[in-house]
């Protein structure tokens, strides 16, 4: 029978034939064709944002395994990166990138895998979820995407589009750091704080990405062995190569965190130069006004028997007095680098 959606949900079904090449086909087609184990299929539902209990009711009525039903039933921003492995079926949660990579929500995409049937769902809002599967279905239907015309080869084509877009996002990060390290090193006050923080939270992003695609790679490639729902006898190649890009990325996360917190600490460091050079400034003030005002101070008690009041010079030679110490104490410290 055909999968009923829900309004506004989008359900696309496609089969795979025997060159690895996809097909789209209809929902009848792909469970009627899945259980009698003619071809593979893959079967993908938008589970974004609706009400969980029209989603959980909707879901009871496609027999799925009770386990699954109740991690798709759940409000999408409660999903974490997991893989469950049953007899007959096998469950891989991973987190991917939004479409809009500056997102800060999270999308998941949930994936129950049978021996002969891949059906996904994907947590994407609503808004961004047909640019996103778009994209997705000109990628899977390109010639040679599918390591084998299997549902486990469909699985480990899907995790392959969404590593690539993290490593794409790792590398313009990586030279994003590269050129505001050239512009630092040209004149630190070219940068804001601004730049580099939001360097360190789009890192931290992509890491936690990365992280948890790794994750869930590793868990696939040993939950194998205890589920027909998972396939990977012709697939230990491109699953390790998955794995190992996953891998590769962590340890590029790791170092461009190091930068970014190198990048941060000539940023405070050159901050804390200007905080001090502003207090050299004043010091100098306070040191030079001091003897000033001293002057001052005794002359201003203005007592009768203070001879240098009474020339007629009395007050221009004051103000040279003031002038001349003044200027050599200004000349001390110019001197003695406090300008510099």
């Amino acid at each position: 029978r055909t999968i009923p959606a829900l309004p506004d949900m989008q359900i696309r079904c496609h089969g795979i034939d025997p060159n690895g090449l996809m097909f789209d086909c209809s929902s009848k087609d792909a469970l009627r064709g899945a259980k009698r184990g003619k071809g593979n299929f893959w079967i993908d539902i938008d589970a974004d944002e609706r009400d969980a209990d029209e989603l959980r009711a909707w879901l009871g009525d496609l027999n799925l395994p009770l386990f699954f039903l109740s991690v798709i039933a759940e409000r999408s921003e409660t999903w974490s990166t997991q893989v469950v492995a049953f007899k007959k079926s096998a469950l891989a949660v991973v987190r991917f990138l939004p479409q809009k990579e500056s997102a800060e929500y999270e999308t998941h995409m949930a994936a129950l895998c049978l021996p002969n049937l891949l059906m996904t769902f994907t947590s994407a809002p609503r808004s961004e979820a047909g640019d996103l599967y778009s994209t997705l279905h000109d990628y899977m239907h390109g010639e040679e995407r599918l390591p084998t015309p299997t549902a486990s080869g469909v699985l480990l084509a899907l995790l392959r589009f969404h590593i690539d877009r993290t490593s794409r996002s790792m590398r313009r990060l990586r030279k994003h750091v590269l050129k505001v390290d050239e512009i630092m090193d040209r004149n630190v006050a070219n940068v804001s704080i601004d730049v580099i923080i939001d360097a360190k939270d789009e890192l931290l992003r992509l890491l936690a990405c990365a992280e948890e695609q790794n994750e869930c790679l590793v868990a696939l490639e040993r939950a194998e062995a205890d589920t027909e729902g998972l396939d990977f006898v012709h697939l230990k190649g491109s699953l390790g190569v998955l794995i190992a890009t996953t891998s590769a990325m962590e340890r590029m996360a790791l170092r461009l965190e190091k930068q970014v917190a190198d990048l941060r600490q000539r940023y405070e460091g050159h901050q804390q130069e200007k905080i001090n050079r502003r207090l050299a400034v004043l010091t100098v003030l306070s040191a030079v006004f001091l003897p000033l005002t001293l002057f001052s101070g005794i002359w201003g008690m203005n007592f009768s028997y203070m001879p240098e009041l009474n020339s007629p010079y009395g007050y221009f030679l004051a103000l040279f007095l003031m002038v001349v110490t003044a200027s050599s104490m200004i000349f001390y410290f110019w001197r003695s680098g406090w300008f510099d």
